[in-house]
């Protein structure tokens, strides 16, 4: 339970707090803030839950297919992620995660992996992380689910007049949906083949434009 909730804690040095995750963006396009809950939950079920499925894949291959098996992953997150920004993003974050982690949480199996590949996008290093701490599926999944809400919401706070307790509120009032899906992720017996991809177009969209922006407060 420790190990899960420093995971979720964002204070823990992997580099989220850079991130808006399209909010900023969205804002700039006129996204109002009694608008953002709704942009948090498209998130989660178009980006969030299939990122969540991607990590679960990873955790499962990690201790028992070793680096190879854990790159076949890889391959299919970036087969689901064409937006070059956004993938750039995600092994930044990736690069980052592995590398908190094997200061706060030394383990041979991040070692390994992190002397394999430079280039370990989040979700998966998540699923990485998740196996040298032991952390089962649905932990795991309820951790990538979580991030993501709980980044949205501390963008928020930055880019709209809002209060804190509001953010918070936005986050809470997902955790009953976070649960369930958490739950489902785990209990889908497909493929990873054939598992769905994110289908968040006006965020690919974004992200470009967003990164071209010469004034902005966060890398996404």
């Amino acid at each position: 339970m420790v190990l899960s909730m420093l995971l979720a804690d964002g204070r823990f040095p992997a580099g989220t707090y850079a991130h808006s995750l399209g909010l900023e963006q969205a804002v700039a396009d006129g996204l109002a803030a009694d608008e953002v809950p709704g942009f948090m939950g498209a998130r989660l079920r178009l980006v969030a839950e299939p990122e969540s499925r991607i990590a679960v894949a990873a955790r499962r291959v990690a201790h028992s297919g070793g680096v190879s098996a854990v790159a076949v992953v890889e391959d299919e997150w970036a087969a689901r992620c064409p937006n070059p920004v956004l993938r750039e993003c995600a092994r930044r974050l990736g690069a980052g995660l592995l590398r908190s982690a094997a200061i706060a949480l030394p383990s041979a199996l991040i070692d390994a992996y992190r002397h394999a590949s430079r280039d370990t996008p989040r979700p998966v290093a998540l699923g990485v992380v998740a196996a040298a701490c032991d952390l089962g599926d649905e932990t795991l999944a309820r951790i990538v689910l979580y991030d993501d809400a709980a980044t949205v919401a501390s963008a928020a706070l930055k880019l709209l007049a809002l209060d804190p307790a509001q953010a918070s509120r936005w986050v809470a009032d997902l955790a009953a949906w976070i649960d369930d899906a958490a739950r489902e992720v785990v209990a889908d017996a497909r493929p990873l083949t054939e598992q769905p991809a994110p289908a968040a177009v006006g965020l690919e969209l974004g992200a470009t434009v967003h990164a071209r922006r010469r004034e902005r407060l966060f890398v996404t």
